[in-house]
């Protein structure tokens, strides 16, 4: 059978045969892309075969013993040779069709979105952190992610949470309740607590929340969101607007350590 890329190889035309037999020659028109879509939905292989047999013995019953598939190839050659044919009109066969394929087919016209930047669950740690600080870092960027927010904003809640409790999940023995969740580290600074050293006392939430890695990473975010032009600021100078630290240069010494992270783990 020839490819629909192929160039004919004489103009002839379609002839009708009597009653219901369908005689075919090829046409010196190629078939149009919804032709093509069509055959792939009924089985590529299993039409483009039939449809070659139909061709060479130069009929085939619409109304026999044939299968169904055979008698879609009748159908798609019959339609290949009417040149005239408006195809846009042409409707696939519902009675053929597997259920929910002609339904399940993209509209005319509509572009694939495209795909943004994911985040690599098992990226490896980066030199100087070990897996639970990646880990941590990992949850972090995809709380930014998930709020629509860019790199830039990941580089500044990691080197805030690498100056606050070196990425780790912080309990406080001034605060009993936070060794009620999973902690890996342990700082004595007033009530903070978590990966961001965030006090319950100073309405940042609860211990609960605080514990969080994921709750504490978006109450960081919404502070940071508050800040008015951070985005214009220093990594260090974002997270102090947020932290308001009494060692406001600290977060600096961070910045690289963030910035591989996220090449890392952002692919």
């Amino acid at each position: 059978m020839r490819k629909h890329s192929d160039p004919p190889d004489s103009e002839t035309t379609t002839e009708r045969g009597r009653g219901d037999q369908i005689g075919v020659s090829p046409g010196r028109h190629h078939a149009p892309p919804s032709l093509v879509s069509r055959i792939a939905v009924a089985g590529a292989a299993t039409v483009i075969a039939a449809a070659s047999a139909a061709a060479a013995a130069g009929t085939i019953s619409r109304t026999d013993d044939h299968t169904p598939r055979e008698r879609l190839a009748a159908h798609i050659v019959t339609e290949a040779a009417e040149a005239d044919r408006d195809w846009d009109s042409v409707a696939p066969m519902p009675s053929i069709l597997p259920q929910g394929l002609a339904s399940s087919a993209p509209e005319p016209g509509k572009v694939k979105a495209e795909i943004g930047p994911a985040v690599d669950p098992d990226a490896e740690p980066v030199e100087g952190i070990d897996g639970t600080q990646m880990a941590n870092a990992i949850t972090v960027i995809e709380v930014g992610m998930d709020r629509g927010l860019g790199e830039r904003a990941w580089a500044v809640a990691l080197a805030t949470a690498m100056q606050e409790a070196k990425l780790y999940n912080a309990a406080n023995p001034a605060v009993p309740e936070s060794y009620d969740y999973d902690w890996e580290a342990e700082y004595a600074d007033h009530d903070s607590v978590g990966m961001f050293q965030q006090r319950p006392s100073m309405g940042w939430g609860t211990v609960a929340e605080l514990m969080d890695p994921a709750t504490s990473a978006a109450k960081f975010y919404d502070g940071l969101e508050d800040v008015s032009g951070w985005e214009d600021m220093s990594i260090a100078g974002a997270a102090q607007a947020v932290q308001v630290s009494a060692y406001p240069d600290y977060y600096a010494q961070w910045e690289d350590l963030a910035w591989r992270i996220v090449d890392r783990a952002v692919r």
